[in-house]
């Protein structure tokens, strides 16, 4: 048995590979294979060619670029459960237009652009099915965008926090933050120096406890309201 058939109920668990049989699953993982990355280490670099698409099996990987003034300019940070890379696969740019790295060790599957694609082109039902899960996941983004684009720093870092939190019935709860704080601000479209004012303010206020990058919610109401 090929080993990595192991990791397919997890990628099932994902809008891209939910629609996918048994069958279906087991001839793109026949494509696929395992990457282990340490810190800081590159995934690809822009204007690589774009031969594969990724899923996050454990660690976080940054997808960035360099700005012409030598800013580094973070677009996202996957974690586990996530992939990147994967817009690639249906344009017609050859080559990545970002870079990706490892933020800690990290392990990934690496997927092929053109057995993927085979997998649709053979397949109408699943490229519909394909279309309406993507379809909706816009939805989702758009919705995402508009709490970016129209809402101040403080809305962000509260949506933030409390999507963190949204599983758990502890009395107060407590979470780390993935990524660093920077990493973080990036994701949600604000300054590093803002995030670090709006969760020191949140502390003040006695909202949060803050002990590097594990954060404890005192008064989860209080969250909530803190608009």
């Amino acid at each position: 048995m090929n080993p990595l058939r192991v990791h397919a109920q997890l990628l099932q668990q994902h809008h891209l590979f939910e629609p996918l049989s048994a069958a279906q699953m087991s001839q793109l993982l026949e494509h696929a294979r395992i990457v282990n990355l340490d810190k800081g280490q590159p995934v690809f670099r822009q204007g690589e060619l774009a031969e594969s698409f990724f899923f996050v099996i454990d660690g976080c990987i940054k997808i960035f670029r360099i700005t012409p003034d030598g800013q580094e300019k973070v677009f996202e940070a996957c974690n586990r459960g996530q992939t990147f890379a994967e817009a690639m696969t249906f344009m017609d740019t050859p080559h990545y237009v970002a870079n990706a790295q490892a933020v800690e060790p990290t392990q990934l599957l690496q997927l092929s652009n053109q057995h993927y694609l085979q997998l649709i082109s053979q397949n109408p039902d699943l490229a519909k099915a394909l279309l309406a899960r993507l379809s909706m996941r816009l939805h989702q983004r758009l919705n995402e965008l508009e709490t970016l684009s129209l809402k101040n720093a403080t809305h962000r870092v509260v949506r933030y926090f409390l999507a963190q939190i949204r599983a758990t019935q502890d009395a107060q709860p407590a979470f780390d933050l993935a990524v660093s704080k920077q990493l973080v601000a990036g994701h949600l479209a604000i300054q590093p120096e803002t995030f670090s004012r709006v969760i020191h303010r949140m502390q003040d206020d006695g909202i949060i406890e803050l002990d590097g990058r594990h954060i404890r919610v005192l008064h989860r109401q209080a969250l909530e309201d803190y608009e």
